[in-house]
Formats: structure tokens, sequence, C-alpha cells
């Protein structure tokens, strides 16, 4: 995933630690060389492939590997070290650029492949690109979680799926909820619930020279579940590109208040879908069955995917399997990747709710099931809940 990036030759905001690990000397002295150019600290050096056991108790922040001592034990190497420690970025450098091995680096967990002799400008950017993974890493530590909703293509039920999932997210977690409207000119989750909203998220959006915790507090409306309602404004606003820039702020200003925040992500953000894709730990993209939909799914899965991303989760909505010509292989075929939520077709539970503004989640429906599910995956319990009186307007 990359945002709108600073000239080629700037360096990361802080000293990245780095350990070099390769047989040759030669080549593990001028990579090390390189990295002391582009500031980054060599906390530690192998001449041999160590076991994991050895790398578990180092701290630092980049991993670099060379692959052509031995590409198995470095493959293997990438792997373990993956599984060991998700937040360590893990790079590998060789002669070769075949396609094969690179697809097998990324397979393994590479997040980047460095062809010698290296380029100044690409060692760089690698460099960038693994500070802003740091800062992302520090802030799902930190603060709290972002789930994005996401349309493959409008009309398929972002906002009815955002809303009450929200809900849902309240009730299972017992702890703070907001959720953001980012579909900033005919947002309408404020619809959805019913509710009334004096300011809206173009008031952070549009006032940078404001945007701290306390103005984004007053922004916010409770609902009558719980969650704090970011809303989107009730009038058509012509686009403009100072909302896209302070999208990354005002979400990590959420992500210091709530312990979620879900995001209806909305069409047309610009670049602004760039940094809500970074900042999201989880995508739910959602689709129906149908070729344009399908097709659009694909496209941004692949993105996410060539970034290195796993955060992303298909939702096929209003899924009805008897009514469908495609079948679930040729879907997971076609998207590359297993749908992961199916919600059922309810057309008309979910008019009358629209039309009442009485979310659906406070119906026993199968539409509220999935989202109760979902809500549970997320607080880290089973999905199938325990038989319990189902809930009305909780506080």
């Amino acid at each position: 995933m990359t945002l709108t990036h600073p000239s080629p030759l700037e360096l990361p905001r802080h000293t990245l630690s780095a350990v070099l690990i390769g047989p040759d000397q030669a080549r593990r002295r001028t990579m090390a060389h390189n990295l002391e150019q582009h500031q980054a600290a060599i906390v530690e050096e192998f001449g041999t492939y160590p076991s994991l056991g050895s790398l578990a108790s180092l701290d630092c922040d980049i991993v670099l590997i060379d692959l052509d001592s031995n590409r198995e034990a470095a493959l293997d190497l990438v792997e373990g070290i993956n599984a060991q420690n998700g937040f360590v970025t893990v790079m590998v450098y060789s002669r070769s650029n075949d396609a094969d091995l690179l697809a097998r680096c990324m397979r393994a967990g590479a997040r980047e492949f460095l062809a010698e002799p290296v380029l100044s400008t690409s060692l760089a950017e690698a460099l960038r690109a693994s500070a802003r993974r740091m800062d992302k890493s520090l802030a799902r530590k930190t603060g709290g979680r972002i789930l994005v909703f996401w349309g493959a293509k409008g009309g398929v039920g972002v906002t009815t799926l955002a809303t009450n999932f929200a809900i849902a997210l309240k009730k299972e977690a017992n702890r703070k909820v907001a959720l953001a409207d980012l579909n900033l000119r005919l947002g309408d989750a404020a619809m959805l619930l019913a509710m009334q909203n004096q300011f809206t998220i173009l008031d952070a959006l549009q006032n940078s020279e404001r945007l701290d915790r306390e103005f984004v507090s007053t922004l916010l409306v409770e609902h009558q579940s719980g969650v704090a309602l970011l809303a989107a404004s009730d009038q058509y606003v012509s686009p403009g590109s100072a909302e896209s820039a302070n999208i990354g702020r005002l979400l990590s200003i959420l992500r210091e208040q709530f312990p979620f925040v879900v995001v209806d992500g909305g069409p047309s953000l610009g670049e602004g879908v760039e940094t809500l894709f970074d900042l999201a730990d989880c995508v739910y993209l959602v689709a129906q069955v149908d070729v344009p939909a399908l097709r659009n799914a694909q496209r941004i899965v692949a993105h996410l995917q060539r970034s290195g991303e796993d955060r992303v989760q298909v939702i096929l909505n209003r899924y009805e399997p008897r009514k469908v010509e495609v079948d679930e292989e040729r879907i997971a075929k076609a998207l590359g990747l297993e749908p992961r939520w199916k919600v059922p077709d309810d057309r008309s539970s979910v008019e009358r709710c629209r039309n009442s503004g009485q979310p659906l989640i406070f119906e026993n429906s199968p539409v509220s099931r999935v989202l109760e599910q979902m809500a549970r995956v997320i607080c880290g319990k089973s999905a199938q809940a325990e038989k319990k009186k189902r809930f009305g307007i909780f506080g």
C-alpha cells in the first residue's frame, strides 16, 4: 500500500534498526554500507543462516536476508521470522530478479525484494515503507481498531451493514464504539439511525487547524445503543481536496478515544482512500454476486495483496445460493480470495428498518445474525453465541 510519497531520496523520520544475515561477507558489507548511508543502524550481523531461537531475543525493525548463498534456508528463515514476530519487516536481496523467486519470497512473507545492485532510491523507498509499517503497528498496539466497510460498487448495502455492525459490536464488546460516515457527499448513516446531527464529519475535515481530540468530541452524537456517530453532511457539498488530506489525522484521533472505530467508507475519497486502507485493521469489502461487483472486488483484493496485505474480508451481501448462477468455488477463484461472510437477502426487513429508523440489528433476522457473528469474531469470541435472551435497546 503506498501513499503520496516524499521526494525520492527523503529518509525515514526516525532511525531504523536492522539485522543483516548473509554468508557472503563482501555482499553483506556492501548492504551494510548502503543501509548506513540511509541512517539505518546495524544492530547485528550473521555470517551464517541462524536458527530462529537465536533471533528471538533480538530487538530490531528490519531483518535483511541474502537469498543467494542457500535459497531454501533463506526462504525458511523468512517464513519462520514472520511466524515468530509479525511486527518485524523482513527484506531479502539477491542478484537474481527471477519472477518465480520473487513470488516465493512474497508467499514466505518478505515485504521487500531488493535486486542487486541495489539502487539508492529503491532502498530509500523500502525503508520508508518499513517506517510506515512501524508507525501503524505501534498505533494498533496502543490504540483502537479501525474497521472499514467498503463497497465494490455503489448500492451494495455498505451503510446498512456498517451501521448495524457498529451496534452489534457495541453490545458484544461492551466497550466504546465510534461510527464514522465517510461518504462525504451523500452519507446517510444518520438517517438509518433516525438521528439529528448539528455538526458533521466535514466540520472536522475542513478545519485542520482545530482538528484535535476535544474538537472531534464536540462533533459526535450518541445513539440510543451507545454508539457514537460522526455523521456525514445532510447537504450535498462540492468535492474538495482538503477533506482527503485530513482523513488520516481524524481517524487517528478517533482511534485514541475508542477501542473500535467502524467506518462507512463511501465512494470518491480520492487520495483519502489509500490513507483509509492503510490505517484499517480490517477492510470488509462488500460485494454482490454480479459481474460488475465481483470484477471490482477482484481488483481491490489484488491491489491490497500486491502490498502484502491480508486484512481484507469479502462479504457477499444479499446472497441467495439457490438463485445465483456462479457457485462458491468460481466466486473464490474470480476474487482470488474465499468470501468470509455471506449475508442473506432480506430486502423487506432492510427496507422496513430503513424507513422507520429502527436498526435491523434489534430484530432476530438472518441479516442481524450474521452481523452478530462478525462482531463476536472481532471481539475474539466464538462466532456462535451462547443461547441467551435477545437484546433490544441497551445502554
